[in-house]
């Protein structure tokens, strides 16, 4: 896999710097889906959890879909990302009957694939930073939905040296899904 990933490189760069350019979507879907990211000690959310929370609150006061999954397991001590997105977005005046809970995934492609039974169709506005967009569309569609990009900026994606370190992770993590693991 290690050499068929580093095969996949030079075409999971290309898709993660067009993921990165990518401007919001528009249209009615089925669901926004949240994509899960890391919650600090104390159940505070991350500067990306946060930034994902008041997209996606934003997305939603527009009227474009139904529903909102929050996703994400909890990681070492509770709460974990979806029940801390899950708050934030009701903080955000999102009625909590429209808020749903995935909280069994542990990385991005295990988002989409719990989420299925909770989105209602296959059209999914993706709610994430721009260095994590053209992966998570890529596993998006390879969990079998329509997915549109909503990308937000997080205070990481406004720091140029950690924009650099996290555009390249993307493209690690993108040439193994495309050399056939499906990873974060």
């Amino acid at each position: 896999m290690p050499l068929r990933a580093l095969g996949e490189l030079p075409g999971a760069i290309g898709l993660v710097r067009e993921g990165a350019r990518l401007e919001r979507g528009e249209g009615p879907a089925d669901a926004i889906v949240v994509l899960g990211a890391r919650v600090l000690p104390g159940g505070v959310p991350s500067g990306s959890l946060r930034a994902r929370a008041e997209g996606a609150a934003e997305l939603w006061k527009t009227g474009v879909a139904p529903r909102v999954v929050t996703t994400g397991a909890t990681h070492g001590q509770p709460p974990g990302e979806a029940v801390v997105a899950r708050a934030l977005l009701i903080e955000l005046g999102v009625p909590p009957e429209v808020v749903l809970v995935e909280e069994k995934s542990r990385n991005t492609w295990g988002n989409f694939a719990f989420a299925r039974s909770l989105v209602g169709g296959p059209r999914v506005y993706v709610v994430t930073e721009p260095f994590h967009m053209g992966r998570a569309l890529l596993l998006g569609r390879m969990a079998g939905f329509d997915p549109v990009p909503w990308p937000v900026e997080s205070p990481a994606w406004r720091r140029p040296v950690d924009r650099v370190r996290l555009l390249t992770r993307d493209a690690v993590s993108a040439a193994f899904v495309r050399a056939g693991a499906r990873t974060r």
